[in-house]
């Protein structure tokens, strides 16, 4: 399957696809499978390209995962992406023979519209997480996309109910999280652990539970998990960390980033799922 990329600046072929930060041998390999075409022809890394241009890249791939059974819930859509609502208790992807996960039903979506392509996410949410999941249509956005997580440079809010009233309104929580040794399924804090950095926002409080907002500096497993029940505000029907039974409010609410092809900012926001939403 051909995907397009138009070109709205002036520069060389190569210029442009190192903006999607591929790997080298990658890059290698899309040229020496002559892959690429530029205004439909055979294209060579120091092509000099200008507005109006068209960069072609041929994806040799298929559908790489069994058909789901679910209609998915689109955000946002366009050539390159495929952002949608995950709903809570699903999990992204699962052993390819099975057809009981997000990537499933994304198959399905790819298969009824014509989308002859793998299936590709630069990151992933918690099975009991709800809310917004990324997919990357070819393999330029995808490493694109990889290389914004990896460097933070992606905006991502979530909103959480969480037990109690928080001592402070507003802040940063930085406490390095690291694997559990006695729980291989939790995380905790540790000094040893990796960096991570959850700032919050209480948006309004209620009897015993309050509604905050927080965005997430760092993608650690469990991070928004483990940083509010330490601070002594596990989030509402959290099992792991809270000791509480239910669906997990958690909510995947919004994200924002730069666009690679059209250089827009694209913000997506996602509503809270009519269980959220009923406590307000």
């Amino acid at each position: 399957m051909i995907i397009n990329y138009p070109v709205y600046e002036n520069g060389t072929l190569i210029d442009y696809i190192n903006k999607f930060h591929l790997g080298k041998a990658k890059v290698y390999n899309l040229f020496f499978n002559k892959e690429v075409l530029l205004n439909n022809h055979n294209a060579k890394e120091n092509d000099i390209i200008k507005p109006g241009d068209i960069i072609s890249v041929d994806y040799n791939e298929e559908i790489d995962y069994k058909l789901g059974i679910n209609d998915i819930d689109i955000l946002y859509e366009d050539d390159y992406f495929l952002i949608v609502n995950k709903r809570q208790g699903i999990i992204i992807h699962n052993e390819k023979n099975n057809n009981d996960a997000l990537c499933n039903d994304i198959a399905k979506y790819y298969y009824e519209n014509g989308i002859s392509l793998n299936i590709k996410f630069p990151n992933r949410i918690d099975k009991d997480t709800s809310g917004i999941m990324i997919f990357c249509k070819d393999s330029l956005t995808l490493s694109y996309m990889g290389y914004l997580f990896e460097n933070h440079d992606i905006e991502k809010e979530y909103r959480l109910f969480v037990k109690g009233h928080l001592k402070n309104k507003k802040g940063e929580i930085t406490y390095r999280i690291g694997r559990d040794r006695h729980d291989s399924s939790k995380m905790r804090i540790s000094s040893t652990g990796k960096d991570a950095i959850t700032r919050y926002e209480v948006i309004k409080e209620y009897g015993e539970y309050s509604l905050v907002k927080c965005l997430i500096k760092t993608g650690r497993t469990h991070q928004i998990r483990v940083h509010m029940a330490y601070i002594g505000n596990p989030i509402i029907g959290d099992s792991l960390y809270g000791n509480d039974s239910g669906k997990l409010l958690l909510h995947a609410y919004r994200i924002r980033f730069k666009h690679p092809v059209f250089n827009d900012d694209i913000e997506i926001k996602c509503k809270m799922p009519a269980y959220m939403e009923g406590l307000e």
